[in-house]
């Protein structure tokens, strides 16, 4: 049984019934009635209170399947609302993973249904409704998505990507993110059922080659890497073992994942040049996508990745994930270093812990007996100790990092790797945490190990787990005492983490003998004997000595007294420092802070867990300290403090703390009240005055003894406490003192009556008095009982019949005369007129308190009444006729669940208690009408008294602060302590709190039904009254309960609602103060969401915030924008009732149970239509009503877009559009005020979208086959422009991504356009012809055209620079055109062409482009006579335009031509392709290079449009792009460049036949698929390229350096780095991967070129971005061996070696895992050898480089580097006097060249582990110190390399010294030790 399954409430101390049973059976009924009546707001929250009730009452298997299938098909609706939409899928969510996991045998969904939900919601139409709220619904359907990916059936995933594949175009980035996303989402992963045989096609051994061979079309592309590496974890995941990924398809997932840790060696700080560093196409903002073009789904790359490389382990084969994870550490481990800090720090943290926590889930799932996973395919013992070294090793180095969430993250590493192998763990780590914790300097480290022994405390004294722990228990505990230190808040807080974390687990405080002396060790391990080595760690598995384990754990528990002791004295100073900073008389004092309060909170947690596990020998010890420390009174503000420790005292150990304090506090407190302490009247909270310090002192102490948890003690001391709290409600008139007393009263009740578990120890009392367990408690830590067995006992307290006696005594004696009392003060003040005085005002305050307290003392007692809200009678005398029929239907589950109450229904007790009760609620009523009406000024007893109705109404045995407490204590369980999910075992503490969890969410539960009458009514209504008070402190008061009041009640609110509205009204009598109040209340959660649902109260709130414009208070008008914002996002037009389609009629019935009620089914949808009904005509009003306030002139700009607001959420694509709202919006487009014209732009645009979505265009959607030739598209555009008929006579297809990849079974396409066709719809919906009339009267004027225009052009207010193309303008023109056609043209044409040819305004031309552009894409449908009409318009006007554009409006048009021009057919604007592409060519020969550029500009918008489907087009035109190479002008050769890259790219196209196709073929090239990350080209491009380096090799013979300005060869050069550095800001990079080799020696020599900075630089630039880009293992080795040769072919030329080396390096890195043995061996013997090279600056770049290489080579190569090196330090040199020469000077040059590369190759391995000392680096240490005599460059090095050391290991030296001799030391002393002044 899993933890999620444990049915908690089973262990609850009484019966439950059938409870189960019929809250299933009552489920199913409303269910159906809900879902078949078609109400959306009932099943709403029918389903909100399922969500509620699955707490504690388990659904069975197959009903809950059932629900799912009816639920998931209701999410799959298109027609459901926002709240209901969210409710399913929460629901469904939360369903699918409770209680017993479901799997695709239990349920299997198709994933069409999902997709086009989400398809719909991603990429939504403008007429659709509610596209505010698509963002929330597309939020919660992708997380729907995740979870029910596993219940896709496997044979989905070809359907997938059948359907996916054919929108892929990774040419262009444009929507690509989107398809990739929707892969991932939907692509099942899942195993196949058993039983079930998958075809071979569906196999993923068949499919994912597609995977991979997408994923290589954008390696290292921002998101696409990660989507992928999620796809292939989840199979990983989800397969079981039953798949086995191939190495090559594992090493091409470590290859990407190392790139996902933005590593300063794979990304590069060069930045693009601002030519080239071009935005990719993206269209997104032309249309309603999502934010950024993507899908709201959470990349989680450290994640991903790490699950990938668990789940993919499964064996120690050569080559596989183990060996790939070792280098990878390897690899990384340097920048895991405290002091190797950057931006990746973050997700290198995260990566590591989660690679721990997914090893920890898959050796708990494999050890399970029911694993799916076959045995070979399972992790066995040596590979998880391998896999825990190599994660440790990174673990340590992050121990103490500088980043506290690095730090966090190691932690929780290595608390996850201890549950796996704890002796390889604890080992190295104790010894570090004993060293940091005893260090006194260095406070971090000794913070970071309290922390790390806080995480790890439980997994350390597990005794079965890890037995050697449990001997270091209390030497730690010594250790970590002084850590409680109020001087270090963080560190008190960890110290006392840890000792609570162990007192959890089960450690007992108790003395054990050891007999005997201390056992000899066992040489064959143990804790204490010396650990393995280090290369033998994993094959030595320890098998520690037993005996000596557990002598030395006996003898150690003999500190166990003296501990106790001394960190009760340290907790007594803890608490006392901390409150004595804490002055009285100043509760505003910072120093008291909620991180203070914490540490109280987390002191008193401890004591009292301490207290439980210390044994009963030493409880007179802790009675006397405890006690001692309770009545020496240091000073008021340290209460608190004491009572949290004296709560602990008498939680733990009642026996000891009532006999000892109890008595002394009775005494102290009558003799204080005798003295006449506390007499003194006095409402203040604040300041109390010091001559009531003994008296608080002792009742706070009294208070906190009387909810002791154990009611049967407190019965003897009931006399005595009963007399005080009596003696000091009778005398006492200090608020603080009386407050104190009044709690007394309700603990002592409380705890005398309530249901609770007594005495939280680790074992049950059983277990914990058996003598045995006593003897030997040390075996028993860690070990958790099974939660889910009937024996898991747990202690409860029932009250017995002596504690209710007690209780009832109690409260007759004191709750009654309290009543009497309230009732004769309000009937004598309300008899004399006189004013009150403050005596009088502090008695009535004593009372409100007081009863308050005693309401809460019959939560225990008595239920709830029933709910009543079913009871039409009792419904009818709070909420009028007329407006009871309107109320929306609630299908409450009304039905209370047995909680412990002690009296039930019938019982004389009840009977007693209830009336009681009532009175409580009476005279409180009378109480709110007298201050209502006599004593509104008494801002203190309203206070009282509002808490005191709000506690009556709301108060039922549970609130929400106590609820909140134990959700709290079960969450900090659960971070605490590493719990399996798939077991039950866990710390008896928590599951004592989780039961308890359960207890308070039944009552919590009750509690929502009460009782709802007119006395409940009454206090509302003057609650209401409250809340529109002139004093600031009530209203929050009553607002904050009349919303609890309305949320357990929800009948109260509806008479209140009209009570608010009214006060929004403007009005010669309106108040700010009360508008507040208001406003206030009706944005409370319980209020909005009624008016939002109620039609009756949802206008007016509408009308009144839109009309609120006459208040000016700046609170007022704040309250009004948050109130409407906080309801548009959620208001939708009335949905009518439609009938369920027959699937989920199907469903419904087949839900077992109850048959519904027909009768009643057919009234419920009577009553639904009637709703309905009722809503659309009001709907209608409000609409009309909003339309007024945008004709009203004097509507401030704030209101009207609040009106516009609402009324855009209103207007329905179901319902008639009114003629008066586009009229309206219409004549705003020339309003004066720039929000009224652009709220009127978007909102008109959407209503005409609809209004042509209810019309007939003339040229009709149809589908249509693909194409008998699989290249037709590829060039249908040129054939076209060429004159071919068919090719213009074909249909249009506007996916610019079908075919491209491959073509599907069947395509949308468009018929060309009819000749003669006039209008563009050839007829308009009835129901829309009037609006459409509307909208044709108010815009048919060329007058109105000229205002537009003049409007539309004004310039940006801020400056012309941030002048920007408007879509949502472009968007209205084309909506306009597209609607009225080219008759509209003709009223616009003199318009527009007048702002085209105002040249000198920027925004005119602006203005002129979004007309232009909404023109063109608005003619879609025209005719082929009308859009002969256009073009002929439009081609000269543009033609003028394009010569005429200027630095400061190009951009406008490039936009205008991308809006014009985005997903549609090129076809469709062929005489705009003929004037860009040939009336526009580019001419490289004239003078003008700023209208050339432009030129190239344009013509790059076509092609990053088009694509592929233009890119013959423009070849077939010859541009002379190729003449521009060496062009005079900087601007023309950075755009020429460019375009030639993006012009080659684009011949690249795939278009597979179909995707079967596609699929086999990849298949066919191996398990990675297909490798598309490089494309040489076509012969053309390969030619071109060919002749544009054969250009600049020519130039290059015939440049002159000293020539003055630049040659052909420099700005050829440039000319042919822009092409390739294009590569990085275009999306498609796989030409210039194809090329590199090629270009590699160019660029080498480029980066040397000085005549001109640009040249070096952007050479520079590129030779680093290729150097860093990850390519695939094909092309990867062809660039590593051109470079090489490269080198090889530069001996001579210093300066390019110098250069290429660290790129060289650089490469090497990226692609680790992609380069084979052999080319990773070349590339370090060549920089190896380049150590000997001649040139000082070659060595050293040759040293850094091989530095680099070393750190991920393998052991046997660092070995033979060593004995390489070493022996060229074998030769010694000869002496040589000073000042003389050598005798063999050339001898001697070489023997120092050869000496200094043996020196450098040492200190490469020195240098290469920074942080650890190897066992071969004390040697290499020791010959690089007897070369430090030699001459320089020697000497020099050594000492570099010396000094580095000493640099890098300061911090860890005393450690690390321990690896060297003491020869070796003495050698290295003077080279270690820094040389001093005076020495």
């Amino acid at each position: 049984m899993r933890l999620d399954e444990v049915n908690w409430a089973k262990h609850l101390p009484y019966a439950r019934g059938t409870e189960a049973e019929d809250f299933e059976r009552e489920l199913v009924v409303q269910l159906k009635l809900c879902t078949l009546s078609g109400n959306q707001a009932a099943l709403s929250a029918l389903l909100t209170q399922l969500e509620r009730q699955v707490n504690y009452v388990n659904v069975s298997l197959p009903q809950r399947i059932r629900i799912c299938r009816l639920l998931y098909e209701l999410v799959a609706l298109q027609s459901l609302d926002l709240g209901l939409f969210c409710v399913c899928c929460s629901t469904l969510t939360r369903l699918l993973r409770r209680e017993t996991r479901l799997t695709i045998e239990d349920l299997s969904l198709d994933w069409r249904k999902l997709y086009d939900l989400i398809r719909n919601l991603a990429f939504p139409r403008p007429w659709q409704d509610k596209l505010i709220q698509n963002r929330t619904k597309l939020k919660n359907a992708v997380e729907l998505v995740c979870s029910v990916n596993r219940f896709f059936p496997p044979t989905a995933a070809r359907e997938v990507l059948e359907e996916l594949l054919p929108q892929i175009q990774f040419n262009s980035m444009d929507w690509q993110l989107l398809i990739v996303q929707l892969i991932n989402l939907f692509v099942p992963t899942t195993r196949a059922p058993k039983g079930f045989v998958l075809d071979d096609k569906d196999k993923p051994e068949k499919w994912l080659p597609t995977i991979f061979s997408l994923w290589s079309f954008n390696l290292r592309m921002s998101g696409y890497d990660a989507y992928f590496m999620n796809l292939v974890t989840c199979l990983a995941m989800e397969q079981k073992g039953a798949f086995r990924f191939t190495n090559q398809q594992i090493r091409f997932a470590f290859a990407s994942g190392l790139h996902f840790f933005n590593l300063p060696v794979t990304r590069g700080s060069a930045s693009l040049p601002r030519s080239v560093a071009t935005s990719l196409t993206d269209t997104s903002h032309f249309y309603q996508l999502p934010q950024g073009g993507s899908l709201p789904l959470s990349e989680e790359r450290a994640h991903t990745f790490a699950r990938f490389i668990v789940y993919t382990m499964y064996d120690e084969e050569a080559g596989g994930t183990l060996e790939l994870f070792e280098q990878l550490v390897q690899m990384i481990e340097p920048f895991y270093h405290p002091s190797n800090n950057g931006g990746w720090s973050s997700i290198l943290s995260r990566f590591l812990r989660n690679l721990a926590k997914e090893l920890l889930e898959r050796v708990r799932a494999e050890a399970e007996p029911d694993c799916e996973v076959a045995e070979h395919m399972r992790l066995t013992r040596r590979m998880r100790r391998r896999f825990v070294v190599s994660t440790r090793t990174l673990a340590m180095l992050l121990l103490f990092s500088k980043g506290e969430d690095s730090v966090t993250m190691s932690h929780s590493t290595l608390k996850h790797l201890a549950e796996v192998e704890p002796d390889l763990i604890f080992g190295p780590l104790l010894d570090t945490l004993y060293t940091a914790i005893d260090s006194v300097t260095e406070t971090h480290r000794m913070i970071s190990a309290m922390r790390a022994l806080a995480k790890l405390a439980s997994t350390l004294s597990n005794f079965a787990h890890y037995p050697e722990g449990a001997q270091h228990v209390a030497p730690l505990l010594v250790l970590t005492l002084p850590g409680i230190d109020v001087n270090d808040p963080t560190k008190a807080w960890f110290a006392l983490t840890f000792i609570c974390n162990l007192c959890l687990n089960g450690v007992v405080l108790r003395e054990l003998a050891a007999s005997g002396d201390m056992p000899m060790v066992s040489s064959k391990d143990s804790d204490v004997a010396s650990q393995p080595e280090e290369d033998n760690v994993v094959d030595n598995v320890p098998n520690p000595d037993m005996e000596y384990v557990e002598w030395v754990t006996r003898a150690s528990t003999a500190q166990f007294e003296s501990w106790i002791d001394q960190y009760l004295r340290r907790v007594f100073v803890l608490v006392d420092n901390m409150s004595s900073s804490i002055d009285s008389n100043d509760t505003n004092s910072s120093s008291f802070t909620s991180s203070d309060f914490g540490l109280q909170m987390m002191v008193a947690h401890t004591t009292e867990v301490v207290l439980l596990q210390c044994s009963k020998r030493y409880y007179p010890m802790v009675t006397r300290l405890i006690t001692n420390f309770a009545t020496s009174i240091s000073s008021l503000s340290a209460v608190d403090g004491m009572c949290r420790i004296v709560y602990a005292f008498a939680s733990a150990l009642p026996e000891q703390a009532l006999p000892a304090l109890v008595p002394i506090c009775c005494e102290r407190i009558a003799e204080e009240v005798s003295n006449g302490v506390g007499t003194q009247a006095s409402l203040s909270k604040r300041t109390q005055s010091h001559s009531e310090t003994t008296l608080i002192w002792y009742m706070s102490i009294l208070s906190t003894l009387a909810d002791c948890q154990c009611g049967q003690l407190l019965v003897t001391y009931k006399d005595a406490i009963r007399s005080t709290i009596e003696l000091v409600l009778d005398k006492c008139l200090s608020r603080h003192v009386y407050t104190i007393a009044s709690s007394t009263l309700y603990n002592m009740v409380g705890c005398l009556t309530r249901v609770y578990p007594e005495r939280g120890r680790s074992v049950s009392a059983d277990v914990w008095a058996d003598p045995e367990f006593q003897e030997n408690h040390f075996r028993y830590w860690g070990q958790y009982a099974q939660v889910e067995q009937d024996d898991f006992a747990i202690k409860w307290h029932i009250a017995g019949q002596s504690e209710i006696d007690c209780a009832l005594e109690i409260m007759r004696g004191v709750i009654s005369p309290l009543v009497t009392s309230l009732e004769s003060m309000l009937q004598s003040k309300n008899e004399t007129a006189t004013g009150t005085t403050n005596v009088d005002n502090v008695r009535m305050h004593r009372l409100l308190v007081a009863l308050r307290y005693s309401i809460r003392c019959f939560g225990a007692l008595i239920p709830p009444l029933s709910n009543p809200i079913a009871d039409e009678e009792l419904v009818s005398t709070i909420v009028e006729d007329g407006d009871s029929r309107n109320m929306p239907p609630r299908y409450l589950l009304d039905r209370q669940v047995e909680a412990g109450y002690l009296f039930s229904e019938g019982t004389p007790e009840y009977k007693e208690l209830a009336d009681m009760r009532r009175d409580i609620g009476r005279v409180t009523a009378q109480a709110l009408v007298f201050m209502t009406e006599s004593n509104e000024d008494d801002v203190e007893n309203i206070k009282a008294l509002i808490l005191l109705a709000q506690c009556y109404m709301c108060n039922f045995g549970i609130d929400r602060t106590m609820y909140s407490n134990y959700r709290r204590a079960w969450s900090f369980g659960l971070d605490s302590f590493t719990l399996d999910s798939k077991k039950t075992a866990m710390p008896r503490y928590f599951a004592t709190r989780r039961v308890m969890f359960v207890q308070a969410s039944r009552m919590l539960h009750n509690a929502r039904f009460g009782h709802a009458s007119s006395l409940e009514n009454e206090i509302a209504s003057r609650m209401a009254h409250f809340c529109l008070s002139q004093y600031s402190e009530v209203r929050d008061y009553a607002v904050s309960a009349l919303d609890d009041i309305t949320a357990l009640l929800p009948v109260l609110k509806y008479p209140l609602i009209p009570r608010f509205l009214a006060e929004l009204s403007a009005s010669e009598s309106s108040d700010p103060e009360r508008m507040t109040g208001a406003l206030r209340v009706l944005d409370t959660q319980s209020m909005r969401r009624t008016c939002l649902r109620d039609w009756r109260f949802f206008p007016q709130l509408v009308l009144a915030l839109c009309r609120a414009q006459h208040e000016d208070k700046p609170q007022v008008k704040k309250l009004v924008r948050s109130t409407a914002v906080a309801q548009v996002v959620h208001v939708t037009a009335p949905h009518p009732v439609e009938e369920l389609e027959p699937r989920v009629q199907d469903l419904v019935e087949q839900l077992s149970g109850q048959q519904c009620d027909n009768v009643a089914l057919l009234r419920l949808k009577e009553k639904c239509q009637e709703q309905y009904l009722f809503a659309s005509a009001e709907n209608s009003q409000l609409i009309d009503a909003l339309v007024d306030i945008l004709r009203d002139a004097g509507t401030t700009w704030r209101f009207a877009a609040i009106a516009g607001y609402y009324l855009d959420q209103l207007s329905s694509v179901k319902t008639p559009l009114a003629p008066r709202i586009v009229a309206t919006l219409a004549d705003n487009l020339t309003s004066d005020l720039v929000l009224f014209r652009e709220s009127a732009a978007i909102y008109l645009t959407q209503l005409l979208s609809r209004i042509k979505h209810r019309s007939k265009p003339s040229t009709e959607l149809y589908m249509a086959e693909r194409p008998r030739s699989d290249r037709d598209y590829a060039d249908l555009c040129e054939r076209a422009i060429s004159g071919n008929q068919d090719a213009q006579q074909a249909p249009f297809l506007d996916s610019p991504s079908a075919g491209w990849l491959a073509w599907p079974h069947t395509t949308h396409v468009f018929p060309q356009p009819s000749p003669g066709t006039s209008v563009a719809y050839e007829s308009i919906d009835p129901e829309y012809q009037g609006a459409y009339d509307a909208v044709r009267v108010a815009i048919f004027s060329a007058e109105k055209w000229e205002r537009i225009a003049r409007l539309f052009s004004l310039e940006c207010t801020r400056s012309p620079e941030e002048d920007s193309f408007g879509v949502p303008r472009a968007a209205l023109q084309e909506q306009l055109f597209s609607l009225f056609g080219v008759s509209l043209l003709e009223q616009a044409w003199p318009s527009i062409e007048k702002l085209a040819m105002d040249f000198e305004r920027i925004g005119a031309q602006r203005a002129a482009a979004e007309m232009i552009a909404g023109l063109v894409r608005g003619s879609k449908h025209w005719g082929k006579d009308a859009l002969a009409r256009m073009w002929g318009l439009l081609i000269p006007l543009l033609t003028l335009v394009f010569s005429r554009l200027r630095p400061d409006t190009l951009r406008f048009w490039q936009v205008c031509l991308q809006y014009s021009i985005a997903r549609r057919d090129p076809r469709r604007y062929l005489p705009l392709i003929e004037l860009v592409v040939c009336t526009n060519a580019f001419d490289p020969q004239a003078e003008a290079p700023f209208a050339e550029a432009s030129k190239l500009e344009l013509l790059r918008v076509l092609l990053s449009c088009w694509d592929w489907r233009i890119a013959s087009t423009i070849v077939a035109s010859r541009p002379r792009l190729m003449d521009a190479l060496a062009h005079p002008y900087k601007q023309v050769r950075d755009i020429a460049g460019i375009v030639m890259y993006m012009l080659f790219s684009s011949e690249y196209s795939i278009s597979y036949r179909c995707v079967s196709t596609a699929i086999d073929d990849f298949a066919r090239y191996g398990s990675t698929g297909r490798d598309f990350s490089h494309w040489g080209g076509t012969q053309r491009t390969q030619g071109l390229i060919r002749d544009m380096t054969a250009n600049v090799d020519a130039w290059k013979e015939e440049h002159i350096p000293s020539n003055e300005g630049t040659s052909n060869y420099i700005r050829g050069s440039k000319t042919l780095l822009t092409f390739f550095l294009a590569s990085f800001g275009y999306c498609s990079r796989r030409l210039a991967i194809e090329h590199i080799p090629t270009i590699l020696p160019i660029f080498s020599v480029l980066q040397e070129q000085h005549d001109d900075e640009d040249v070096s630089r952007l050479a520079n630039v590129i030779m680093q971005f290729f150097s860093q880009v990850l390519y695939t293992a094909e092309i990867s080795e062809g660039v590593a061996n051109k470079i090489l040769a490269l080198l090889d072919e530069s001996s001579a030329m210093w300066h390019v070696i110098h250069k290429t080396l660290p790129l060289l390096c650089t490469l090497t890195f990226s692609n680790r895992f992609t380069l084979s043995r052999e080319v990773r061996m070349r590339i370090m013997d060549t920089t190896a050898a380049f150590l000997e090279h001649e040139q000082i600056e070659v060595r050293q770049s040759a040293s850094s480089s091989l530095t680099s290489l070393i750190k991920c080579a393998s052991h046997k190569v660092m070995a033979d580097i060593n004995s390489k090196f070493s022996a060229k330090l074998s030769t010694r040199l000869p002496r040589v006097r000073y000042g003389k020469p050598p005798k063999n000077p050339a001898a001697y040059s070489k023997l120092v060249l050869t000496r200094h590369a043996g020196v450098l190759g040492l200190s490469c391995l020195v240098l290469a582990f920074p942080y650890t000392i190897p066992e071969w680096m004390p040697e290499v240490l020791v010959l690089l110190a007897n070369c430090i005599d030699d001459p320089n460059p020697i000497q020099s090095t050594v000492q570099r390399t010396f000094a580095e050391f000493r640099r890098t290991h300061m911090d860890t030296w005393h450690e690390d010294r321990k690896k060297f001799t003491s020869n070796q030391l003495e050698i290295l002393t003077d080279m270690l030790v820094s040389p001093c002044y005076y020495a």
